[in-house]
């Protein structure tokens, strides 16, 4: 769950079986795509913002233990968005957070109980009925204001921060896992336990970029080798 911090208006919220920081990266790409590009995240110091990768996808797609870092920091830099860490034994510095949090918490749960809701496409749209409460009917008791009108009023008034989204910004390529390789001797790299061949001379960087599930993509600098559904 992302919210701003000024209007406390929520802008994103997802429910996942697991989460993971490919998840995070997801909500992340859902809010920049809705409203734009912030200044920064603040962030806890939960190891997810740190990295991305749980044993499962080290698994299934055979990577190396030590592939996956800062993924979450490398998505947001290329965007120019920067990161402010809590302090670590600082819980006063996630208030703000931790209070949004136990809004939801005390309601959804209650709420697939009642409805006997089992998937989570059913409880996102609960979710997303009691994201649209808390922002355009709720007023927030810290502000005293409704937070969808309180972020109106600030972009009206100049105020507002959130840089538009270039309509040519591969997000794909920048909310992904990348996971670099060199050209072996053949000419090929490793990836899922097969060669892969590129075309490129021995010792080439080339950069796969990964989204679980759904597709892979080789590079070489911006030059495309493979692009492979899974």
């Amino acid at each position: 769950m992302t919210k701003d911090d000024y209007s406390r208006r929520v802008v994103g919220a997802r429910i996942v079986e697991r989460e993971t920081t490919f998840e995070h990266l997801q909500t992340v790409r859902q809010t920049v795509t809705t409203y734009g590009i912030p200044l920064a995240y603040y962030l806890d110091n939960h190891s997810i913002f740190r990295f991305v990768l749980h044993q499962g996808v080290h698994v299934r797609y055979k990577l190396r233990e030590d592939e996956g870092e800062i993924q979450f920091q490398k998505a947001l830099s290329s965007l120019e968005v920067g990161m402010i860490y809590t302090g670590k034994r600082q819980a006063q510095a996630k208030g703000k957070v931790e209070k949004i949090f136990d809004y939801f918490q005390r309601r959804l749960p209650y709420l697939c109980e009642k409805h006997k809701v089992k998937e989570t496409s059913e409880a996102q749209k609960m979710l997303d009925d009691l994201v649209n409460y808390y922002n355009d009917q709720r007023i927030h008791e810290e502000t005293g204001e409704i937070p969808t009108k309180r972020w109106q009023e600030a972009v009206s008034n100049g105020k507002g921060k959130l840089r538009p989204l270039e309509s040519s910004t591969d997000l794909d390529r920048i909310f992904s896992i990348h996971l670099q390789r060199k050209v072996r001797k053949d000419g090929t790299i490793m990836f899922m336990g097969r060669k892969w061949p590129t075309g490129c001379p021995e010792g080439t960087s080339t950069t796969i970029y990964l989204i679980p599930n759904v597709k892979f993509m080789i590079y070489k600098e911006d030059k495309k080798i493979w692009e492979l559904h899974l």
